[in-house]
């Protein structure tokens, strides 16, 4: 069996160059950062290339709010943190459901984040971690699936989609979305890895991990938190749907309802 580090190298290959690709021309990108390794291994790539400011836009109290600022400064990373307040989070929330077509709180709560580093960043290209659970098993729930693979590859087909409309979303403002992971080299890389290569024995992304591990990313053991929970942002979202006496779902459709009849 090839050794998992010479499998490591060959994940880095692939993703450098979409790495490369998605900052050519660029002195200066942004990241949408969590302190998380998928963020902080798309930040160390494109710091081969480019000048990196990383953004982290999260409920205050939250995991990545507290946790981001440390990764970054252990890192030695530029970071500039966003603290969204209910009435930030609930017009992000809005300009979701209008990007995404949706009312789907957890997509919705998913992409406020990034949608927050689009709209407060300087630079005119942001990089996102986008499409690494997907591709190397990073959710716990393909660890009791009897059919992770199958269950990765619909998942990575709806997370391209969603991925596009947060892409056209962001031209839309005059700036670029790029994912280096969802690059065409780095997914048939990923497809052609055995299962072992990234679950097993409680495991997740372990392939990815032994890339980061080898680049130097300090986080690259760091345990897997969904960016709609360790933002905040969903357990905010909850709080005032609750509020308002409605659930989460209703209240969703309402602000999604609002977005639409704004001119």
């Amino acid at each position: 069996m090839v050794p998992l580090m010479m499998d490591a190298e060959g994940l880095l290959k692939p993703l450098r160059i979409s790495t490369k690709a998605c900052v050519e021309g660029q002195s200066s990108v942004a990241v949408a950062y969590s302190g998380g390794v998928d963020s902080a291994v798309v930040e160390r790539i494109a710091r081969e290339t480019a000048t990196t400011v990383c953004y982290t836009c999260a409920v205050r109290g939250s995991h990545d709010h507290s946790r981001a600022p440390l990764s970054a400064e252990e890192s030695g990373i530029e970071l500039k943190l966003i603290s969204l307040e209910r009435e930030g989070l609930t017009a992000l929330v809005s300009k979701a459901c209008s990007a995404l077509n949706t009312e789907d709180p957890l997509k919705v709560a998913y992409s406020v984040p990034i949608l927050c580093v689009i709209d407060e960043c300087e630079q005119g290209v942001v990089l996102v971690g986008s499409g690494a659970d997907e591709l190397f098993g990073g959710y716990a729930k393909y660890l009791e699936d009897g059919d992770p693979e199958s269950s990765m590859e619909k998942d990575l087909d709806k997370m391209l989609a969603e991925n596009e409309l947060l892409r056209v979303y962001a031209r839309s403002v005059g700036k670029r979305l790029e994912a280096p992971f969802c690059a065409p080299e780095v997914i048939s890389f990923a497809k052609g890895l055995p299962l072992d290569r990234k679950l097993g024995a409680g495991n997740r992304k372990i392939v990815l991990r032994e890339a980061a591990r080898s680049l130097g990313v300090l986080s690259h053991d760091t345990p897997k938190k969904a960016a709609q929970y360790s933002s905040g942002v969903m357990k905010e979202m909850k709080a005032m749907a609750k509020e308002r006496g409605m659930d989460l779902r209703e209240w969703t459709a309402e602000l999604a309802a609002k977005g639409r009849r704004i001119p």
